[in-house]
């Protein structure tokens, strides 16, 4: 592992290090929190999905829905995960191979996300601007954009190897391995690379999601009672999680060249800060499970019958439930059938 020495390097223990044994704790937690609701919840978005057919929109939506999912159990295992182990060990234990890996995973999946993200927005604004036009758009070309998506990911890790393919390190900053751009080609390409990667992508979401909810407000003016069954809410709030979990790193990019100190590892706005924009960096890799309980009701329904049948054996279990305790879960379980029943799927 590359360690270079330059004003950059947060590889000191003591000065770079968490010394706050509750704020480290608080940060772990976090971080733990993140890796299983992500695990958890995206493969349970990934099967209900695909096997059994649990998200009923547009079947478009439905496979950018899983290529989301897909790529946040990446940042999850590739990003997060690596974070986690290092703030349990206090050091890096993962190798040199996984952490050059880790520093090109976090320059690569937050923009294939962000992709996605706004082509979900974009397909559903076609989908209910012109409803006509729906059906031409396939899952076989919801596919293949996701594949050309994906491709953005091994090319912007090309480009970090070709110009230097050594300059990472392990930094106490964030606990992970970063990319440190030393070389002198980042003077110009890194502002191109930032702007290319953070703030097009960003700008592609927030532009495609304002679309979205004029087109929405301006149909449903017309007496399109159905609108609000389209799932539109699901995509408004996946993209409006989005731009709050990036904009605090957006804010630390833009001004990390314009605030300086006298010794930056010990300043608020370079340790403090940044680790509360890497913090809110998750939001989004979390987020998604709770949003689609909350507006999909196919997929609510589907976390039900699966309920349903944990409710079922234990109430069928000897020594588990007997008793009072059996009535009650058997009342529960009344109870989840009549409101599945009467559940409205947001489509």
């Amino acid at each position: 592992m590359n360690t270079l020495d330059h004003e950059y390097s947060y590889n000191n223990r003591t000065l770079d290090g968490i010394s706050d044994d509750l704020a480290k704790r608080a940060w772990t937690g976090y971080f733990l929190f993140v890796v299983l609701s992500s695990l958890i919840g995206d493969t349970t978005i990934l099967i209900a999905s695909i096997k059994y057919k649990a998200v009923r929109l547009h079947k478009f939506i439905v496979v950018i829905i899983q290529h989301i999912a897909i790529c946040d159990l990446l940042v999850s295992l590739g990003v997060v995960f690596p974070i986690l182990t290092s703030l349990l060990a206090n050091k890096w234990v993962l190798g040199n191979l996984i952490c050059h890996i880790c520093s090109y995973l976090s320059h690569t999946l937050y923009s294939v996300s962000a992709l996605l993200i706004c082509t979900m927005a974009t397909a559903k604004l076609i989908i209910i601007k012109h409803p006509l036009r729906a059906k031409s758009i396939t899952m076989k070309r919801a596919h293949m954009i996701c594949f050309l998506f994906w491709l953005t990911a091994p090319s912007i890790a090309l480009l970090l190897m070709g110009v230097n393919g050594r300059d990472a390190y392990f930094s106490y900053r964030s606990y992970t391995c970063a990319y440190v751009f030393s070389a002198k080609e980042w003077f110009w390409l890194r502002p191109l690379l930032t702007t290319m990667l953070l703030f097009v992508t960003t700008s592609l979401v927030v532009a495609s999601t304002i679309s979205l909810m004029l087109t929405a407000k301006q149909i449903a003016k017309r007496g399109h009672e159905h609108l609000r069954r389209r799932g539109i809410n699901t995509t408004i709030l996946i993209a409006t999680v989005y731009g709050i979990s990036i904009l605090p790193y957006a804010v630390y990019r833009f001004g990390e060249t314009m605030i300086d100190t006298d010794n930056k590892s010990r300043g608020f706005f370079h340790t403090t800060y940044f680790r509360l924009a890497l913090s809110f960096l998750f939001l989004n890799t979390i987020s998604n499970f709770y949003i689609y309980c909350m507006t999909v009701g196919s997929f609510r329904r589907f976390l039900l019958s699966r309920m349903k049948l944990l409710y079922h054996f234990l109430a069928n279990t000897p020594n588990v439930c007997s008793g009072p305790e059996r009535i009650e879960a058997h009342a529960a379980l009344n109870l989840s059938k009549l409101r599945s029943n009467n559940e409205i799927d947001t489509i």
